[in-house]
């Protein structure tokens, strides 16, 4: 006989289950270079020292330490900072000691004085404990600083 006509189109099957993962495939050629990007601004410099020392006398009153500092400009803050111990000694009396820093022999004046205080009342012990001092002074010109810890 004669051949029939075709049937209609059947409905889409089941998705099937994930096959296994390829092979790598082989490496790309380099890519061409960018366009050049727009000139960024100038920032200022960051300019910064840490100051350390290791004292092997007994010194306890007037300036401990020094420390010189190249300041690049006059519209920016110092921040110092120390972290140590400190103590107060005056077996069975009551006393107060006080910590500070100076700038080329003056205290901060741009804002506030950078201290610390340690009281003591009545007490024979000789307390030596970590303590942290720090701030930042304004006001301060460019060019060298003495900073001292007194």
């Amino acid at each position: 006989g004669e051949k029939g006509s075709s049937g209609r189109k059947g409905d889409s099957g089941k998705v099937g289950p994930q096959g296994p993962k390829g092979d790598t495939g082989l490496k790309g050629s380099k890519g061409k270079v960018g366009a050049k990007g727009a000139n960024g601004q100038q920032t200022e410099a960051l300019n910064w020292k840490q100051c350390v020392w290791k004292r092997v006398d007994s010194k306890d009153t007037g300036l401990i330490q020094e420390c010189r500092f190249k300041k690049i400009y006059g519209n920016s803050a110092l921040h110092v900072a120390y972290g140590g111990n400190l103590r107060v000694y005056c077996p069975g009396g009551i006393c107060c000691s006080r910590w500070y820093f100076t700038f080329d022999n003056d205290e901060c004046t741009g804002s506030m004085a950078i201290d610390g205080i340690v009281y003591k009342i009545r007490t024979n012990d000789n307390p030596a404990r970590h303590r942290q001092i720090e701030g930042y002074c304004e006001n301060i010109s460019a060019g060298e600083v003495r900073v001292g810890f007194n």
